[in-house]
């Protein structure tokens, strides 16, 4: 029962974001607004979705699968997350662990994370409103906002 439970919570909250229609909202407002749950889907059905922290129109990533510590995010494409303008500073020697694309553009679909600088050797695309706990984790090193998820091939 608590199986089946868990499946119905991911499922329903997908086709929530489905439904959704995103917006861009640029104002300084918008950045000013406090953070906002993500739920993110675990590959252990068992196991509860859980509740991630990532400020609206950003992608963020953690070291941990609970996001509980060292959140590194950002609200624009990064080609090298080791060097300016944003430097996450343990992308360069720990896995990625939760994603949350909490990105609001409706120019962007979703986001795609590689293992190279430069947007190379593609490792993930995570659609916008969704979460996402890697079954199989890597050191990630830079990421882009795309249209589609077949952009995430295009250089």
């Amino acid at each position: 029962m608590r199986k089946a439970l868990c499946v119905l919570v991911v499922v329903l909250g997908a086709l929530v974001s489905l439904v959704s229609t995103a917006s861009a909202d640029t104002s300084p407002a918008a950045a000013a607004r406090p953070a906002t749950a993500g739920w993110a889907q675990t590959s252990d059905a068992g196991v509860a979705p859980l509740a991630l922290s990532c400020p609206s129109g950003d992608l963020c990533v953690w070291p941990v699968t609970d996001g509980s510590r060292n959140r590194c995010s950002w609200v624009n494409s990064d080609n090298d997350w080791w060097n300016t303008p944003v430097v996450c500073s343990w992308a360069s020697s720990q896995t990625v662990k939760a994603i949350y694309n909490h990105g609001t553009s409706s120019s962007f679909s979703g986001v795609c994370l590689y293992a190279n600088a430069n947007y190379s050797h593609w490792l993930y695309y995570v659609p916008q409103g969704q979460s996402y706990v890697p079954p199989t984790q890597y050191i990630v090193r830079s990421h882009r906002w795309v249209s589609s998820g077949n952009d995430c091939f295009n250089s």
